[in-house]
């Protein structure tokens, strides 16, 4: 049997609620419809205003989450551009720190790594907090990332663009955003589409220090305050 995501989730929430596996949901929601519409042979049809099995509303925010980037991840980012002003304030920010930490590496391109490193840019961000919780703080990233790709240069650039993977994080990040109804791109969607990212250098180094994709899901869905 397949489910659309909505059903999904919504069959989800009824598990987290119930503490049922999904199945049996599925299974006692049938023998109620069979109860109501299939009386026993012989036997007379009464219609009873049963009520339902679980009452469904919204979704919580980690099944969607968990859901949205198992949708997300693994699809191939679509070309185009994205709106500046569907990121929160300090999403924008971030942005814009990734490129300085790339034109302060001497690189001609903006990483995934100067996307992690910039991820600790401000204590407001949503994703300074997640890593906070997560006790990965900058001194280690930037440790892990020199370990990875040499000490920063002194070149001087003053045109930089960034690489594929980090438009397929923001592709990522969008789709996280849309998935879970929220009205902007925040710094910790774009924290979850690093780490989910999976083989780009800013997802190795947080996985090597242990912001996994599940561990900064299920910090993401703890914070439920909008990002400024």
């Amino acid at each position: 049997m397949r489910f659309t995501d909505e059903m999904f989730a919504r069959l989800d929430h009824a598990s987290a609620r119930i503490g049922m596996p999904v199945n049996s949901i599925v299974i006692a929601a049938c023998l109620e419809w069979m109860e109501r519409h299939t009386p026993a042979v012989g036997k007379p049809r009464v219609d009873i205003d049963l009520p339902p099995l679980v009452h469904m509303t919204v979704p919580p925010r980690w099944a969607t989450l968990r859901r949205a980037v198992e949708l997300a991840v693994g699809k191939k980012a679509a070309a185009g551009t994205y709106p500046f002003e569907r990121f929160t304030a300090s999403a924008q920010k971030l942005l814009t720190l990734a490129q300085a930490e790339a034109l302060k590496a001497g690189h001609s391109f903006i990483g995934t790594e100067h996307m992690v490193l910039a991820a600790f840019g401000e204590a407001e961000f949503l994703s300074a907090k997640i890593l906070a919780a997560l006790q990965v703080d900058e001194t280690a990233a930037r440790a892990e990332i020199e370990k990875m790709v040499g000490q920063p240069k002194s070149t001087t650039r003053t045109h930089i663009i960034p690489t594929s993977r980090v438009k397929a994080v923001i592709e990522t990040a969008f789709r996280l955003c849309d998935a879970v109804g929220d009205p902007r791109v925040s710094t910790g969607h774009v924290l979850l589409a690093l780490a989910a990212e999976g083989e780009g250098i800013g997802s190795q180094v947080l996985n090597n220090l242990g912001a996994t994709k599940e561990r900064v899901e299920a910090e993401l869905a703890q914070l439920t305050e909008p990002e400024a």
